[in-house]
């Protein structure tokens, strides 16, 4: 079920470390066979779990009822785009469909506690969903994350632990605790199992255009558990013969904190970290390395894709246009928008399918960013 890229160690069903043991290296996961029964998943209820057949089998599922999320179309400069409007799942950010899987497979192994570090919308996922396991959460966050977020986080009882300085210090505290005592790490940037529930954003899309692949998808990157989870998606679908073609996958990251668009421009097969990270109002994709560099560049090249970087003043003017197009999302979502018209700057629209942003998450998770942006 867990494969190492890096050095090929493999690991069975109820291996909980959050790397490979031999290497240190991040894991991929992969099931023996993935099926799309299209006629069937059309009279089953509407959400993730739908794509059984190319999802993890559990006695018991954590959901909180993770509905379709809609394709909105939406006039973006000279494009028209369908927008996947991800805010719509129960705690407001894609992250549910990450969080689903991966609190299903802690609870299938009787896992009562866990620690996860976060930005602020994968930690009140996680901590939502182990609330409904009843599992125990303990969140290291950034103490200057999203007031909306951390209370989302006390709100479903879990543990946060603020913590003072850049995202990687809450990364650095909580990998000494874990150190300390051993507890699981549920980490949405590491396991594997995460962006196993993500790919399902992929499935649905595809459905919506009547199991047909979109011609270009842009999503934010930080970790790029979206980019990563939609190419793997897109894969599947393509490798069972539903769609004709691969999606080409687009990037967007806030020009502050940039690895994957420097090492893309370089040509580079590695990610390096961030050499001078600034402060960005897109905090959701604030991070200086990910810990899947090499698989994202894969990803892109593969699908004939590309980064792009957006500016501070271009993605407070995406959270404004937004708004008055009716969608209300915080800035991390917000980048989509110059990204589009970036793209659509530098490229014609010829691609083989429409064109489909993803909306990440709500503004209201990060009202006092918004309030500022519209004072």
């Amino acid at each position: 079920m867990f494969r190492c890229p890096a050095c090929d160690g493999q690991y069975a069903r109820g291996y909980l470390s959050h790397q490979c043991r031999a290497c240190g290296g991040a894991l991929d996961f992969a099931l023996e066979q993935v099926a799309f029964p299209t006629q069937a998943i059309g009279t089953r209820p509407p959400g993730m779990w739908r794509y059984a057949e190319a999802l993890p089998v559990f006695a018991q599922a954590v959901s909180l009822g993770e509905s379709l999320t809609p394709l909105v179309p939406c006039s973006i400069g000279p494009a028209e785009v369908l927008l996947k409007c991800e805010y719509a799942l129960p705690t407001g950010s894609y992250k549910d469909r990450g969080s689903a899987l991966l609190i299903s497979y802690l609870h299938s192994l009787g896992v009562q506690e866990a620690v996860e570090d976060s930005s602020g919308n994968a930690g009140a996922s996680l901590a939502a969903y182990a609330a409904r396991a009843g599992l125990h959460l303990k969140v290291f966050c950034p103490a200057s994350a999203s007031p909306g977020k951390l209370l989302q986080i006390r709100l479903y009882g879990a543990e946060l632990v603020p913590v003072e300085g850049p995202r990687p210090k809450a990364t650095q505290a909580l990998l000494g605790y874990v150190t300390q005592t051993g507890v699981t790490y549920a980490s949405h940037l590491w396991h594997p199992l995460f962006i196993e529930g993500v790919k399902t954003m992929a499935f649905e899309i595809a459905e919506q255009l009547g199991w047909t692949a979109p011609g270009t998808v842009l999503c934010p990157v930080g970790a790029g558990s979206i980019l990563l989870g939609l190419h793997k998606g897109f894969t599947e679908l393509h490798q069972a013969g539903v769609i004709s073609h691969l999606p080409r996958l687009v990037a967007v990251q806030a020009q502050r904190v940039s690895p994957l668009y420097q090492a893309f421009v370089r040509g580079d097969q590695e990610v390096p970290r961030a050499t001078d990270p600034q402060p960005t109002l897109a905090e959701g994709i604030a991070l200086p390395v990910p810990v899947r560099g090499r698989a994202l560049l894969r990803a892109l090249r593969e699908s004939n894709g590309t980064v792009v970087a957006v500016s501070e003043e271009e993605i407070a003017a995406g959270v404004r246009h937004f708004g008055k197009a009716g969608f209300c999302v915080e800035p991390t979502s917000a980048v989509v928008w110059a990204g589009v018209e970036k793209l659509a700057q530098e490229e014609s629209w010829t691609e083989e399918g429409p064109l489909v942003a993803v909306l990440s998450g709500h503004g209201l998770k990060a009202a006092q960013s918004l309030g500022a942006l519209l004072s």
